[in-house]
């Protein structure tokens, strides 16, 4: 007896430790971003002459004025950056799925060989040049929303993630729904895919992040202001603060009244605005993510 309540008393300080250490790694991961939040309601005098701080000293809204002027152009961008977000995570999970179940069925003739050649994309590309031909020239999709769309949205490793996922599911349900009548499309749309909530979750998170945060092929395809994404839009806002802030003679500070551009407020701030929803849809995601990427990476 006694030596069962020692064993409790053991486990219960375990516990206790692990719970502990994993706030305070909680705490420590999420002090940054706490501080970039408090940083860009900040003056930006108060962040140059006292550094980063916990609490806001001395409230200022000047950073995100400077993002939201020109609120059409912001509210575009949140607009094409979601639609385009929205539209890439759905083609991506039904492209990557549609790839990686057929690849996971081992009646499927040169499975191997298909999957080696998505393996090889992984490996090898054309680079840059052939594919912005064949974007332009060929698939004409220059200032088109759907070059932020169809280029990413079919991934090799996402895939291959998918099939090892699809893999682990047992081939009893499979044959007894052939058993029943279904053939390989209705066994894919209405029993892999229900069971498959992880591995889908996880890959449409991967996705999001990606489209969410796209602003390169809006600086190599798109010359259309209203089709820019707001990483793009946010992107061309910093450079534009730290250029006036450099090239502001004397004169011209003192006509604004010599109020200091908040460069550094800036980019905390666009930080802030960027980050927003990706933040709050990761906990609405994370049992999912944790058990489609355990899952989905271990079973070969």
């Amino acid at each position: 007896m006694k030596r069962k309540n020692r064993d409790n008393v053991a486990d219960k300080t375990v516990v206790g430790l692990c719970t502990i250490i994993c706030v305070l790694f909680g705490l420590f991961c999420f002090m940054p971003l706490w501080t970039a939040l408090v940083s860009s309601f900040t003056n930006e005098g108060v962040l140059f002459r006292e550094g980063y701080r916990l609490w806001i000293k001395d409230f200022d809204l000047t950073s995100y004025k400077v993002i939201f002027t020109g609120t059409n152009d912001v509210m575009s961008a949140y607009l094409v950056t979601i639609a385009t977000t929205a539209a890439g995570v759905g083609l991506t999970l039904l492209l990557t799925s549609s790839l990686a179940y057929p690849l996971s069925v081992p009646a499927l003739k040169y499975r191997h060989r298909i999957a080696f050649f998505a393996y090889f994309t992984m490996l090898f590309n054309g680079g840059l040049v052939p594919n912005y031909i064949l974007t332009t020239r060929l698939l004409h999709m220059r200032n088109s929303i759907w070059v932020l769309i169809i280029p990413g949205a079919l991934n090799a490793y996402n895939m291959f993630l998918m099939r090892n996922y699809f893999a682990s599911i047992p081939q009893s349900l499979s044959e007894s729904a052939k058993i029943d009548g279904a053939n390989e499309l209705r066994i894919y749309w209405s029993i892999i895919l229900p069971l498959a909530k992880p591995i889908l979750a996880t890959i449409g998170l991967f996705a999001a992040m990606g489209y969410w945060n796209e602003w390169y092929k809006v600086l190599l395809y798109i010359d259309k202001r209203e089709l820019f994404t707001l990483q793009f839009l946010i992107m061309r806002l910093q450079q534009q603060a730290d250029f006036l802030s450099s090239s502001m003679n004397p004169m011209a500070r003192q006509a604004l009244g010599n109020v200091a551009i908040p460069t550094l407020g800036v980019r905390l701030a666009t930080a802030m605005v960027s980050i927003g929803p990706i933040v709050l849809l990761y906990p609405l995601l994370q049992k999912y993510f944790i058990k489609g990427i355990m899952i989905g990476s271990v079973k070969g």
